[in-house]
Order: structure tokens, then C-alpha cells, then sequence
């Protein structure tokens, strides 16, 4: 056989150079600047860059009104809005999100537009503010609140990947509402015949990823426990099967506040992955579930906090879906639901939780503190003062698990502390006057058994928690603890008092180096999300010579006036001595 050679000569190779220096170049990206002082419009009037203009450019890939991208840049996938200092609001008014069909087979239509209503982003974009405190994304005091929407909806119909990472900024004062479709028939095997109602309902009134909008058919008679059930009306993005848009929210630096959604997902209804570093989501409502945070898909939730968030079921968290949820040396305190004031998980949930503090939660009915009904693993974890209103022999209010199948709820190095049960919030719709005059449930169970089990080293205050037998679990044990408040880091904690049986009673963990405030953990560690260091361990007795230590654990008052003092002191003889 005659074999064919081949040569490259100069123009070939050249060729080749330029191919490949081609492919090695950073993909095509744009950046535009929004004035903060720019009418909020989508056709331009008055020659300023707003925020909307910004994300139709984005959307279309191409300039919109009075924003340029930078000129040596394109619009490509990874293209950035910059939002400085200032506050955006938002005043374009209308839905996009409607209603087709005859009973019972209505539907919901949604075809996303960033030209009126909400914020639509259907292409991967990062939005960069100048800091939370700084920029701030609302609706206009002029708007009246029947006409308003959320702020950000992340969605498209186009088979595509949709990546929005958001820096930096303030997310409030969103809406969103059901529309009231038609009558259904009578339900007879409710307690009251009623009518059942077909309505439309949006989901996500800070920010929503994915369709965020269903038609649901609700039963007047079982308000409140259907919402609660899980049946919030939202839709995840696709169709099983079928092809279709992925999603991915990644918030850093934000702050998602006073939201308010007749729908799941107050703060955030997330129909995807997403990601959340050092974020605040607070005083957010839901008439569903999940008011702070709705999630369907796997997350992480680190160095956060999520607090007085209020919804049917999962006033803090609302977790479903098949997913894994992680979160990570974050706050979850002041939260209210029927069901899991600060977290409510669905079977198909796996949820890791370390280094975090769930307190001061209130549950209506059950479960104020951690509230599951799927596997979970807890590690370093401080439960306290969380209070329910249920008065069954075996709820709980720390955590309460309402197995299914053969999953668990284990605990390693998890301190639970004063949780109660038995408050009646008809008498007092404000939470107990007195928690103290209260039942003891730091642990308990709605179903056949409990099922949460022991890795070891946990305290308890009580003795609800029957499954946490092993030899290095410490139950119906005081386990003196401070009040939560700013003990350092980035989040509240409850700091261990200097006499406190959790001290140096955890065991290693090779995973886990800090606390929840990202302090050093000794060997042994504390239980709990606190970690007290050995020096102030060592002194708090105050026999002997070292330091004083205050009985909350705290360096005492006195000292630092004393080292300034004394370094003035040696400055002054320093400076007499040249």
C-alpha cells in the first residue's frame, strides 16, 4: 500500500497558530454600568442606563436604550451588570404570567419579559452591587402594592443553561399574588362542603428561579394544612423527561428582606441549585410554604442568616424535592410556621447542617426548631429556645421527624436546650409570656417512632431525646449557655458560660476545624455551634494567676483599660529613655 505523507509549510502551520490561540481565548463577555438615578423604562427616554435596559441587553445581546458595554468587550455568556451605589426602583407595572383553559384542565402561561413587571433574566449574567447597605433594589413608594411583582424572576422557555450569580446588593419590598380563576366542584369528603377554587398562583417575591407559577386547586376547608402539606402551587423548571432550560442562583453579600408572596418562597423561591454565602434573608411572608427560602434544589447555605421569616409551613427554610441541602455556619432564629418554624424537609431532602444555631423559632403547631421527614445529618449543631404548640405526648419542638421509610436524623455534638411545647397561639398570638411555665420536647416524633439517632457526644436539657443513649451523650442536663446574641464571626451564637457540661465533652472531628463564628475547635472540641477557647476555660475558675473571666464566658471589662493603660505607660517610657 502507498502511503501518503504529509507537510506543513509556514502558511499551514501559521494557520494552525491562529486556530489554536483562537480556542485558547477567554470566551466573549460583556460589562455595563447602570446610573443609579435612571428611570426604570425598557424604551429610553431619558438617556441613562437603568437596571432594565441593562438585562434587555443582556437578554437580546445587544445594547438597549442608553446602555453601552464597554467597547473592546461583546456580549457573550458571561456578561456582568454593574450597579454603584444607590437605590433602584423599579415602576414599570404588568404580569407575564397568565392562565389558559376550561376546567379542570387550566393551565399556566408564562412568557418571560423583562420589559414590564419583574426583572426577567433569561441568559447567565452576574449582577455586582457597591455592598447590601449601598445598593438597594425595590419598587417605587409610588406603586401601589396590588401592582407590584417580584424583583428578579430567572427563566426562560429556551432549552438553554441560565447561570445568574448576584453580589452585593439589597432585594425588597417584592409582591406576589394569586389571581382567582373559577369555582370547582363541591368536596364532599371535607369536614364543611365547600367549594373548591382554581387560582393562579406565583411563587417567589424577592426572587424566583424557574417557572415559579402553577394553577392550583385549594379546598377552603383544609387551608393551612394543604398549604402545609407541600402543595404550594409552584412548578420546578421542565418536564421529567423532556428536554429542557437548567438553572443555577449564586448570592453572595445580599441582603433579601420584607418580601411578601401568596405563593411558596417569600425571600427566595429557588427551582434550582443555588448557592449562598454570607446572605441575609429576613422578615419575609409567605401564605404557603417557605418564608424565607423555598428550595427544589441541591443548596448551600454558608455563614448566613435567615430570621424572622413567616409562611404556612417552613417559615425560615422549605426544603423538597430530591436534593442534598447543605448549610453551614448560619443563623436561623425568630422564624414562624405552622409546621418547622425555622426548617421544614420533605422526604426526598438529605440535609447536612453543621457549625449553625436554630433559635428562638415559634411552630404553631409542631417542630419550631428542625422539623424532617427525610435523612439528615446534624453535627455541631446548637438547638435552643425554640417553642410549638403542639400537645401530643411525643411532638417536639427542638426537632420533631415524621419518618418515611427507614431514614433517620443523626446527631453528633448537637446541644439542645429549652425547647417547649404546649403553647396555645390563640391565647397568645405573639408567642408565650411565660416559655419557663412550659413543657419540656427538645426531641419528639408524629408518627410510630423516633427516629433520630446518636453518632455520640450530644446534649440535651431535658430527657425527650430517649434515642440518644450512647455513653458520651449527655441528657436532662443543664447545659449553661448565653443568651443568643454577637459573640463575634459573622452570625448569632448562644457562647458556652465557663461551667457549662458541654465544654470539651464533643468529640473530633477531622471535617470540622472551626465553630460557627470560624474560631479554632480544641481537642476535644465543645458541643454545639460554640466553641470556647481553653485559655478562658482554664482561668474561669479564677484560682490561681491569668486572666478574669465574667461567668458568660467573656473576657471582663476591666482589662482592656488596664493593657492601655499600661502600654501608654511603656510608650511614655520609651519615648523619656531616647
Amino acid at each position: 500500500m502507498t502511503q501518503t505523507k504529509f507537510k506543513l509549510n509556514r502558511k499551514a502551520l501559521f494557520g494552525l497558530m491562529v486556530l489554536a490561540a483562537a480556542g485558547a481565548m477567554p470566551v466573549q463577555a460583556a460589562t455595563i454600568t447602570v446610573d443609579p438615578i435612571a428611570l426604570d423604562e425598557a424604551v429610553d427616554t431619558d438617556a441613562k442606563c437603568s437596571l432594565r435596559e441593562a438585562v434587555l441587553s443582556i437578554n437580546t445581546g445587544g445594547n438597549t436604550g442608553a446602555c453601552v458595554a464597554v467597547v473592546t468587550e461583546a456580549y457573550g455568556t458571561n456578561d456582568t451588570v454593574t450597579l454603584p451605589a444607590g437605590t433602584y426602583n423599579l415602576s414599570v407595572t404588568g404580569f407575564d404570567e397568565s392562565w389558559s383553559g376550561i376546567a379542570p384542565n387550566f393551565t399556566a402561561d408564562n412568557v418571560p419579559s423583562a420589559a414590564i413587571g419583574d426583572i426577567d433574566i433569561i441568559k447567565s449574567v452576574r449582577l455586582v452591587g457597591a455592598g447590601a447597605d449601598a445598593t438597594i433594589i425595590q419598587w417605587g413608594a409610588a406603586i401601589a402594592d396590588a401592582d407590584r411583582d417580584r424583583i428578579f424572576h430567572i427563566y426562560t422557555t429556551a432549552v438553554a443553561t441560565v447561570n445568574v450569580a448576584i453580589e452585593g446588593v439589597t432585594i425588597t419590598g417584592g409582591r406576589t399574588f394569586q389571581d382567582f380563576i373559577a369555582f370547582g366542584a363541591d368536596d364532599l369528603a371535607s369536614p364543611v362542603v365547600q367549594a373548591t377554587e382554581y387560582y393562579l398562583r406565583r411563587a417567589g417575591g424577592g426572587v424566583a428561579v424557574g417557572a415559579a407559577a402553577n394553577v392550583v386547586l385549594i379546598d377552603p376547608a383544609l387551608v393551612g394544612d394543604e398549604n402545609a402539606a407541600g402543595r404550594g402551587g409552584s412548578q420546578r423548571p421542565g418536564v421529567p423527561g423532556v428536554p429542557g432550560p437548567t438553572f443555577g442562583l449564586t448570592l453572595t453579600g445580599v441582603k433579601v428582606q420584607d418580601n411578601q408572596a401568596q405563593g411558596d418562597g417569600a425571600g427566595i423561591y429557588a427551582g434550582a441549585p443555588m448557592t449562598a454565602t454570607n446572605v441575609v434573608v429576613s422578615g419575609n411572608t409567605s401564605t404557603v410554604n417557605g418564608g424565607g427560602i423555598y428550595n427544589e434544589g441541591d443548596t448551600s447555605v454558608t455563614n448566613s442568616t435567615i430570621s424572622g421569616n413567616k409562611a404556612e409551613g417552613g417559615g425560615g427554610v422549605f426544603l423538597t424535592g430530591t436534593n442534598t441541602v447543605t448549610v453551614s455556619g448560619t443563623a436561623l432564629s425568630g422564624n414562624r410556621a405552622i409546621g418547622g418554624g425555622a426548617v421544614s424537609g420533605r422526604s426526598g431532602v438529605t440535609i447536612n447542617m453543621v457549625n449553625s444555631t436554630l433559635s428562638g423559632n415559634l411552630g404553631d403547631d409542631v417542630g419550631a426548631g428542625f422539623y424532617h421527614q427525610g435523612a439528615a445529618s446534624l453535627r455541631f449543631v446548637t438547638i435552643a429556645n425554640n417553642i410549638s404548640g403542639a400537645d401530643a405526648p411525643t411532638a417536639g419542638s427542638g426537632i420533631n421527624v415524621f419518618p418515611s421509610g427507614a431514614v433517620a436524623v443523626a446527631l453528633k455534638n448537637v446541644l439542645l436546650a429549652a425547647n417547649k411545647v404546649g403553647w396555645d397561639s390563640t391565647v397568645e398570638p405573639n408567642g408565650p409570656a411565660d416559655p419557663a411555665a412550659l413543657a419540656s420536647a427538645n426531641c419528639g416524633y408524629t408518627g410510630s417512632s423516633m427516629a433520630i439517632t446518636s453518632s455520640g457526644n450530644n446534649l440535651s436539657s431535658d430527657a425527650s431525646c430517649t434515642t440518644l443513649n450512647l455513653a458520651t451523650d449527655k441528657n436532662n442536663v443543664d447545659p449553661k449557655i448565653g443568651a443568643l446574641a454577637n459573640n463575634g464571626g459573622l452570625t448569632l451564637t448562644h457562647a458556652l458560660l465557663a461551667d457549662s457540661p458541654a465544654l470539651s465533652a464533643g468529640a473530633s472531628d477531622a471535617a470540622v476545624t472551626t465553630d460557627q463564628r470560624g474560631q479554632p475547635r480544641e481537642s476535644p472540641p465543645d458541643i454545639g455551634a460554640f466553641e470556647l477557647d481553653n485559655i478562658t476555660e482554664s482561668t474561669s475558675s479564677g484560682g490561681g494567676g491569668g486572666c478574669a473571666v465574667g461567668v458568660d464566658g467573656q473576657v471582663d471589662p476591666v482589662l482592656p483599660a488596664l493593657l492601655a493603660a499600661a502600654l501608654t505607660f511603656f510608650g511614655w517610657r520609651r519615648r523619656t529613655a531616647r
